[in-house]
């Protein structure tokens, strides 16, 4: 789709262009052409093509009959004087009908009528029997109204893409360096994306890895309660605690996973890269994913690879459309969706997009921080009782100090116009 304002491309179906921001134009809007006409034969007027009659001469067109009023139905006498004088066929037993019908209502109306004066004071009505009824079960009605409250609220959405474009433009635009930012509601396919491009992922990359390891494992090529022996040459530096752990501890993968996650644990990273068959097979596992921008170029910590130009790469778009999937059950089993969340649910990072948020939002998220290349990352699926929706922002050269407080202001405000 071209931008009428700055002529950029933009992936087919969105709102709003990547580049300035210009609403773009609806491709299914239809435009109205000239009806369909059809010629009298009589006296050449054009005539819509649904026409029978023509409207200047009222001429019928092929294959329709004559335009002629349907005679009133008439009957003969067949004795008497008027034998043969045709006449009106009488509507007698309508009448008597009809008059039999009054009565009824009449008389019904009236019974009805007589009850309800004639009625004592103390009995209750319909109406309050049933007042009373929801009353004597408090814990079943409220039941029913909050499964109906409920319902009404998965139907209506509070999703509005203009709000949040503002939102973002206002919290996060005028930061220095490069962003990209993606915000979608989880029940529904709609989503903002701005400047969708392909960025470093730092450690928000894991949760790709995380992924792939719930993928291998339905398919049976990994077993996530197997364990694992650390050596000291699994260790690197960077984040995470195992690297202080000694040599010959165990661990389950699902452990692995867990430490790669809330730890932020680059040993783990690693090792877990490694248990699901190097670099190329977890790339095979996130292209199947959908992941069109997400590629796993090097594994924690190796700064030769980073200086040589392979980094992790990924956008906001792959990962918000990961952590949607995961949280509908769309790309991994529910009960590994759920596992999945839980592990997210436990990061200690919440300084950036969720930091502000009040007591009772639920946060699933993963961060990504390399302060040398003013690189800072957030992802986070944000949750209450009124519904859920994901952000992703990722920002690149820039500074970390001011993409965290545009992250803080970001999360709090969104929140505050989506589930409030």
């Amino acid at each position: 789709m071209k931008c009428p304002k700055c002529n950029s491309t933009n992936p087919a179906g969105s709102k709003f262009c990547q580049s300035c921001g210009e609403t773009l134009p609806d491709p299914t809007a239809q435009v109205p052409g000239p009806k369909p006409e059809k010629l009298c034969q009589t006296c050449g007027t054009p005539n819509d093509i649904k026409n029978d009659f023509c409207d200047q001469c009222g001429a019928p067109f092929a294959g329709t009959a004559s335009k002629q009023p349907v005679p009133e139905p008439t009957y003969s006498r067949t004795q008497g004087p008027y034998a043969g004088v045709p006449q009106r066929k009488s509507n007698l037993a309508g009448i008597i009908i009809g008059v039999v019908a009054g009565l009824l209502v009449l008389g019904v109306g009236g019974y009805f009528a007589y009850n309800t004066l004639n009625k004592p004071a103390n009995e209750p009505t319909s109406v309050a029997k049933s007042s009373s009824k929801a009353k004597s079960s408090p814990v079943k009605e409220s039941s029913s109204v909050a499964s109906s409250s409920s319902e009404t609220q998965s139907s209506k959405s509070n999703f509005d893409e203009a709000k949040v474009k503002e939102l973002v433009a206002s919290d996060i635009g005028g930061i220095a360096g490069d962003k990209t930012v993606y915000v979608a509601p989880m029940n529904e396919d709609t989503s903002y994306l701005l400047n969708n491009q392909t960025q470093s992922a730092a450690s928000v990359i894991k949760l790709f890895i995380l992924a792939a390891a719930y993928a291998q494992q339905k398919i049976g090529t990994i077993n996530l309660d197997d364990t694992y022996t650390l050596s000291n040459a699994d260790k690197v530096g960077g984040t995470g605690v195992i690297q202080n752990m000694p040599a010959g501890k165990t661990f389950t993968y699902r452990e692995l996973l867990a430490y790669m996650i809330d730890e932020s644990d680059n040993t783990a990273a690693n090792i877990m890269i490694d248990a699901l068959g190097g670099i190329d097979k977890v790339n095979a596992q996130i292209e199947k994913m959908g992941a069109q921008d997400t590629k796993l170029q090097r594994k924690m910590m190796d700064t030769k690879s980073l200086e040589a130009g392979r980094d992790n790469i990924t956008s906001a778009a792959d990962v918000g459309e990961l952590l949607k999937k995961v949280y509908n059950h769309k790309l991994i089993s529910k009960s590994d969706s759920a596992e999945f969340l839980d592990i997210l649910n436990k990061n200690r990072d919440h300084d950036k997009l969720v930091r502000d948020l009040p007591t009772g939002a639920k946060v699933y998220n993963k961060t990504g921080i390399m302060q040398n290349y003013g690189i800072l990352n957030d992802a986070a699926i944000i949750e209450n009782e009124k519904g859920a929706f994901v952000v992703v922002v990722l920002t690149q050269n820039g500074d970390n100090n001011e993409e965290q407080s545009a992250m803080n202001k970001l999360g709090l405000d969104l929140y505050n116009t989506l589930l409030q």
